[in-house]
């Protein structure tokens, strides 16, 4: 960004798509304000400005830009990564951080999804989350029909600090009909191995009081779609001759409940002796 482009951003004012953050101290609601704005238009956050307007300047440490996108990292899911430009304005220095609108989906921030209304962070309900990720979707026969779950997710910890994630009721809500599936929990800190069992998951029939402990003691490891403090519930199924998964996912600090993901992972070696 150049200097001109920041002082006709400072000029407009606080926006639907700009929002003035005058020292970083206040980068949590910088944060916020970048997930809102994936959610709607896309925006810019500027640090050294005040909300009337007034460049005051930051003071830049040796790490000040590395700790910023690391934080956005850790804050927003799923991760995305803003461009974040030092611009110099009158002898002081403001940072700018801009994100472009989210393609599909909503950007999640500290398990919230917010959208920009004018100059203020709206939060959305989770009908509007799943609304939209169903609209990102491409409207051919593909996506129309391809199965989709319900689950009711909930969570106990026991006295040895065991974490005990309870699917109370997994419903097939949509889609061709899927005679049997697998299943398993996934998560950075464990993995469980995949169960296959026709008599909790068949058709359109619901499982209820599905338990498994869980030990959390465990190092953690990399897991591309489950992060450290979430659990998730995976469900995998052949449809159409390749494999399918839909994740179900909920943190286990304050147990809230994340919209599902769904992705195709095809293996010819597992799929050898499965698909009649």
């Amino acid at each position: 960004m150049t200097p001109e482009e920041a002082l006709r951003l400072i000029q407009q004012g606080e926006s639907q798509t700009v929002e003035f953050k005058k020292s970083l101290s206040e980068e949590g609601q910088a944060l916020e304000a970048l997930s809102a704005f994936a959610n709607a238009d896309g925006g810019t956050v500027l640090f050294g400005v005040r909300p009337d307007g007034h460049v005051v300047g930051v003071t830049m440490g040796g790490n000040t830009l590395e700790n910023l996108a690391n934080k956005v990292a850790r804050s927003l899911y799923p991760q995305i990564t803003p461009r974040i430009d030092t611009v110099a304005i009158d002898g002081h220095t403001i940072i700018a951080m801009t994100i472009e609108k989210a393609s599909k989906g909503k950007v999640i921030f500290t398990g919230r999804p917010l959208r920009r209304s004018g100059r203020t962070n709206q939060q959305l309900s989770w009908d509007q989350v799943r609304d939209k990720i169903l609209e990102g979707a491409p409207d051919n026969s593909e996506q129309k029909d391809r199965p989709r779950f319900e689950v009711d997710l909930e969570a106990n910890y026991d006295q040895g600090g065991r974490f005990q994630p309870v699917i109370s009721k997994a419903t097939q809500v949509s889609g061709d009909k899927v005679e049997v599936l697998e299943w398993r929990f996934r998560g950075p800190r464990f993995a469980t191995e995949w169960q296959r069992d026709t008599y909790f998951f068949l058709g359109w029939k619901a499982v209820g009081g599905l338990q498994w402990d869980l030990d959390l003691s465990h190092p953690s490891q990399q897991d591309a779609k489950v992060r450290f403090n979430e659990i998730g519930f995976e469900i995998r199924f052949v449809w159409r001759g390749q494999w399918r998964y839909e994740l179900h996912r909920w943190r286990d600090i304050g147990h809230e409940i994340l919209p599902p993901l769904y992705f195709d992972e095809a293996d010819e070696s597992e799929l050898a002796g499965r698909v009649d």
